[in-house]
């Protein structure tokens, strides 16, 4: 007897419309199986994926399935039940030839066995192929509009916001979810702030989840796609910056040690990470443990990937960077020169930006010029907002405080390690002994 496959699939868009539900799809084909004496070897259920998509489940197992030698014939309500791109289409009937096996739409009457049957097939499936383009360019221009409204596009929503017509404001869980970015920001370690925060108030239970979050432009009132203002923000964009930083150099957790640069010093020669470890002496009955960093390059590797075989003691950095403070005083004060003349130009672009959007859905410029000028001014934005010094006063007032080494003596290396991070964005460090320091501007 005929191995029968049953193949049924509908997409999200399809599972109202009647006569494509799935059950009526797998009620026509047992039907048809059971009158024509068939053995069902199998059903094969795609539900909600697109027929545009190649890698579905279900049909990628079926096709396993015949190149086993199961399956003698695939059973399918329509022609668009398997494929909606003629592309696919043509190398699915490549395998199916290679194996002998067939296909046959139960409610369609195709003839594949003849070259007018197949020209009418390929025909069928470059419509199903336009069709569906054609949904999708619908959907998304209605995706597009929506959010020019400022709505979202669908019902799920990040912790800290609900959804109020169609738009995101604010949560009762908003000020713990500040909270937790504040958080982040200070101490640099997403195991520490998950310990605190993860599974509560709304927040994500997983780390890959949580720093998801934390990445999240929402936050910050911006879009995804770009679109500013797009919601009211939850943080500002300055405390958003500065996380987004430190998730890039993220502290691990180290149980027995606490390394005051980690995640900050790298190798001059490779731009590896150079690794923290301890080093430990003793002198009669005296026991010393010192921390220093080295290229994880040279001494994890055999054979090495860099030539930097020097270690450099945790304490000769800080002894080298408390030297360059006056260096790091002088850089902010450079910076708050230019703060004021940059701002002003970036809300001057900014509301060119606007009146650029409003000229183009009042359709008084056409699409292309409407590109080339967005273009240009995003590319002066993006450069003025690299120039942008991102420091916050508190921090300079902080470097120029009489009693802050005082202070400093009495930091644990925890404390030390989010003090430099606050201030240093990378520490370089390389085989002919020299360091090249980069501060958070």
């Amino acid at each position: 007897m005929t191995r029968a496959a049953l193949y049924m699939r509908v997409s999200s868009t399809e599972q109202a419309r009647e006569g494509d539900s799935i059950p009526a799809q797998r009620e026509a084909l047992r039907q048809y199986a059971q009158e024509h004496g068939m053995i069902v070897a199998g059903e094969y259920l795609d539900d909600g994926v697109s027929g545009t998509r190649a890698d579905r489940d279900e049909l990628s197992r079926l096709l396993r399935d015949v190149e086993a030698g199961r399956i003698d014939i695939i059973l399918i309500t329509k022609l668009d039940r398997l494929y909606r791109s003629i592309k696919h289409y043509l190398n699915m009937m490549d395998t199916l030839d290679r194996y002998h096996v067939g296909w046959l739409a139960i409610w369609e009457n195709y003839d594949t066995t003849t070259p007018q049957g197949r020209f009418i097939v390929n025909s069928m499936m470059s419509i199903a192929q336009y069709e569906a383009e054609n949904t999708s360019q619908r959907i998304k221009q209605v995706q597009r509009y929506k959010l020019t409204q400022h709505e979202v596009i669908s019902g799920t929503h990040p912790a800290g916001f609900r959804i109020v017509d169609k738009h995101l404001i604010p949560d009762d869980n908003a000020p713990h979810v500040r909270e937790a970015f504040e958080r982040y920001a200070l101490c640099g370690n997403l195991n520490e702030v998950m310990r605190e925060f993860g599974g509560q108030y709304g927040m994500p239970t997983s780390k890959p989840s949580f720093k998801k979050m934390l990445q999240s432009p929402l936050y910050k009132g911006e879009h995804y796609s770009g679109i500013k203002d797009f919601c009211p923000a939850i943080v500002s964009e300055e405390l958003w910056n500065d996380v987004q930083k430190k998730l890039k150099i993220n502290v691990k957790s180290n149980q027995r040690h606490v390394y005051i640069f980690s995640g900050l010093l790298r190798c001059a020669d490779c731009g590896g990470a150079m690794g923290g470890n301890t080093r430990r002496r003793i002198r009669g009955t005296c026991r010393t443990e010192e921390h220093q960093y080295r290229c994880a390059r040279h001494y994890n590797y055999k054979p090495c990937r860099c030539i930097n075989s020097k270690s450099i003691a945790e304490s000769t950095v800080e002894k080298y960077l408390i030297a360059q403070i006056p260096n790091i005083k002088l850089q902010y004060e450079i910076g708050e020169e230019k703060r004021a003349d940059n701002t002003a130009k970036i809300k001057k672009i900014e509301r060119k930006l606007n009146r650029l959007k409003d000229l183009y859905v009042e359709e008084l410029i056409d699409l292309t010029a409407y590109k080339a000028d967005r273009a240009r001014l995003l590319s002066e934005l993006d450069k003025l907002s690299q120039e942008q010094p991102e420091r916050r006063a508190e921090d300079l007032r902080a470097l120029l405080r009489p009693d802050l080494w005082d202070l400093y003596g009495t930091f644990t290396n925890a404390e030390k390690r989010m003090f430099w991070r606050g201030i240093i964005e990378r520490i370089e460090y390389g085989n002919d002994k020299k360091f090249t320091v980069r501060f958070v501007r």
